[in-house]
């Protein structure tokens, strides 16, 4: 075998792991890909929070195939400002204007989350916000003593 085989194929992996490591950036989902704010609402011509989750982040909508507990079926479910209004169909009620945030969270973190999800399978959540965040308490300066 020829020496230079080897040199060759130290040349080739590194140009190669440079390839593939540029391709899993473009496809990699953007830090948002989990909230849809205010401003990608007011540029959608759309009629409802349906629609506009329907075109922005379709997958939020999808119930994965075979996904099931032993007697419920999983579900999707939507929150606004930490209240329960039901299934994605409720979306389809609910204009646009007014809306500060829309938020999805996987179902770990909604169950661990949410309230009142008892029972349910939850394999999602769409996380209405008609208000900012309050601010993070650990982020806050602390008060200093008198």
């Amino acid at each position: 075998m020829s020496p230079r085989i080897p040199w060759l194929l130290l040349l080739a992996v590194p140009a190669f792991a440079c390839a593939s490591g540029s391709t899993e950036q473009q496809t990699s989902p953007s830090p948002f890909a989990n909230v849809i704010t205010r401003e990608e609402l007011q540029e959608l011509d759309v009629r409802n929070v349906y629609d506009a989750i329907e075109r922005l982040r379709p997958r939020w909508l999808q119930v994965r195939s075979g996904m099931r507990s032993f007697t419920m079926e999983t579900e999707i479910v939507v929150f606004q400002d930490g209240v329960f209004l039901g299934g994605p169909e409720v979306l389809q009620r609910m204009g646009i204007e007014g809306i500060y945030t829309v938020r999805y969270l996987d179902g770990p973190t909604a169950k661990a989350t949410l309230p009142n999800l008892g029972t349910r399978h939850v394999q999602g959540a769409i996380v209405v916000s008609l208000r900012p965040p309050a601010p993070d308490s650990w982020n806050e300066e602390p008060s200093s003593g008198a």
